[in-house]
């Protein structure tokens, strides 16, 4: 509005000079703009409550007043000067309704004030003596006032919502910032063209152990990186960063970074970042630390070859002994019970041969034609003398032969370790029963013949479950609170391995079981082995 006003004074001046001479109120209003310009940039505004900054608004109407009023008949629009406060009055966003009345109010007085003042020439040769004349610009001013008010209503609105979104995106930032940082796994961010954007601290450690010995700091092609056997150079093309930045996805990559013993082993993953047109515009690559865990894999995988070789030589040696003690036994129940320990050891032995296929999750099985109306006798049979030892009653309903495509080490560790568990959570005085029988069950319409299944039940009467152990009691490791607070020795494996051998066979086990009252585990098994071999 200063600018304006300045500009309506040269004009005046250069054109119409009689004005500034002849109507002193032009100077007193020019003047009042310029005095009211320096009081809006020298008074510290910020000191006082907001709504004070309104006084150079409605005071720039007295001062626009007797300034339009002078030279209103040598320059048109000099109306339009009021403008100016209205929009300021709204522009403030301080009680809306009040500054758009007040602006119009102030509009309004000034473009009345010559008639009101009596400076209207009513027999004017230029001029329309009526004084409604001017009141289409009152109006037009109040229509700026709502529209500057309804505008800055909605850009503060929108500065809110930019303000939280942007406190909000600062927040997450400082959130990412701050796992990146601490994160134990090395994460590296790289752009279109290959340059590093993000590189956090696990990550900057990792490509330390990979640089050469006597070098601090150096490219992809001068790190030391090798195949999992630490040995073998990886070529710097097949590098995990060189394929992540030719947009290549992938995941577990393993090698080793470094020499001799500050050797390092990594699982790496990467995966491209893809622009809103679908373009390649960078990648992400994730570095994790896995030397202790392939270290753990190899101390295992040589103690399990060690403990089979511990366990193979003095197995072998008891089974000599007792075939020797049995070829001099004329006993026939001392007979009986020396072939019950040379098939246990045997069967241990087994076990023991097979105990590193286990380890790396074989899951191979040796088919063959089994009795497993034998097996499961031969299994009775080994429990019997603990039975006895804790005053169980054993029965059996068992036909004479049942044959089976199983293996039959599997599905013998499988029988044992349900007889065992019975044996041991059933209180002196229970019963277990052993059940096997052959059952139907139809494989689904349009099937000649009906699928025949070998049903195996190990009933007892001992302490049982509640439904929420039952859920668990196929998990590793899992043991109900009742038998840990009694100290049972066992270590919760039985029953998830040999749910893993019978459903290798295409069957299942399952169990149903009361609190107090006893346990049934019941396994099925189709007659004709697994369907694909």
């Amino acid at each position: 509005m200063t600018i304006s006003a300045v500009l309506v004074a040269i004009a005046v001046l250069l054109f119409e000079p009689w004005i500034a001479t002849e109507a002193p109120h032009f100077a007193v209003g020019l003047g009042g703009i310029l005095l009211l310009s320096l009081a809006a940039w020298a008074v510290p505004w910020d000191r006082f409550p907001p709504i004070t900054i309104w006084a150079i608004p409605l005071l720039d109407f007295v001062a626009i007043a007797p300034f339009w009023s002078a030279a209103r008949h040598a320059l048109d629009g000099m109306s339009m000067l009021a403008a100016f406060p209205v929009v300021w009055l709204a522009w403030t966003g301080i009680r809306p309704v009040l500054a758009v009345t007040l602006g119009f109010l102030g509009a309004s007085a000034v473009t009345w004030w010559p008639y009101v003042s009596g400076s209207a020439p009513f027999e004017s040769p230029v001029t329309d003596p009526s004084p409604l004349r001017p009141a289409l610009v009152a109006f037009l001013m109040l229509a700026l006032g709502v529209a500057a008010s309804v505008l800055t209503r909605s850009m503060e609105r929108q500065s809110e919502e930019l303000a939280t979104a942007l406190e909000n995106a600062a927040t997450r930032n400082r959130m990412l910032r701050t796992v990146v940082q601490n994160s134990d796994v090395g994460i590296l961010v790289a752009d279109r063209d290959g340059h590093d954007v993000l590189v956090n601290p696990a990550q900057r450690r990792l490509r330390l152990l990979g640089l050469p010995v006597g070098v601090s700091d150096g490219v992809e092609a001068d790190l030391l990186v090798f195949e999992p056997d630490g040995s073998t150079p990886i070529p710097v093309d097949e590098r995990p960063v060189a394929r992540a930045l030719r947009g290549e996805s992938f995941q577990g990559r393993l090698l080793a970074v470094g020499t001799d013993g500050s050797q390092q082993h990594l699982s790496v993953s990467a995966a491209p970042m893809i622009d809103e047109q679908g373009d390649f515009d960078g990648t992400v690559v994730i570095f994790q630390n896995v030397t202790d865990l392939i270290g753990a894999i190899r101390v295992r995988e040589r103690f399990v070859a060690e403990v089979s070789h511990e366990f193979r030589t003095p197995l072998t040696s008891i089974i000599g002994y007792l075939d020797l003690a049995l070829d001099e036994s004329p006993d026939p129940v001392l007979e009986r019970y020396l072939r019950t320990s040379i098939r246990n050891a045997e069967r241990l032995l087994t076990l023991v041969s097979s105990l590193l296929d286990s380890s790396a999750s074989s899951s191979t099985l040796a088919l063959q034609q089994v009795d497993l109306a034998r097996l499961a006798r031969d299994s009775l049979e080994s429990v019997q003398v603990q039975a006895q030892h804790t005053g169980l009653t054993l029965t059996s309903h068992l036909p004479v032969r049942l044959e089976v495509r199983a293996d039959a080490v599997k599905i013998a560790q499988v029988v044992d370790n349900v007889l065992t568990n019975a044996v041991k959570y059933t209180p002196r005085g229970g019963t277990i029963t052993l059940s096997l029988r052959r059952v139907p069950q139809h494989s689904g319409e349009g099937c000649e013949r009906e699928k025949e299944w070998a049903e195996l039940t190990v009933h007892d009467t001992g302490i049982g479950m509640t439904e929420q152990e039952r859920g668990h009691v196929f998990e590793n490791f899992y043991r109900t609170e009742h038998v840990r607070n009694a100290a049972v020795p066992g270590t919760g494996l039985g029953l998830a391995i040999s749910r893993g051998f019978v459903r290798a066979h295409g069957g299942d086990i399952t169990v149903a079981s009361q609190r107090g009252v006893g346990s049934t585990f019941t396994v099925r098994l189709p007659v004709e082995g697994p369907a694909e071999e």
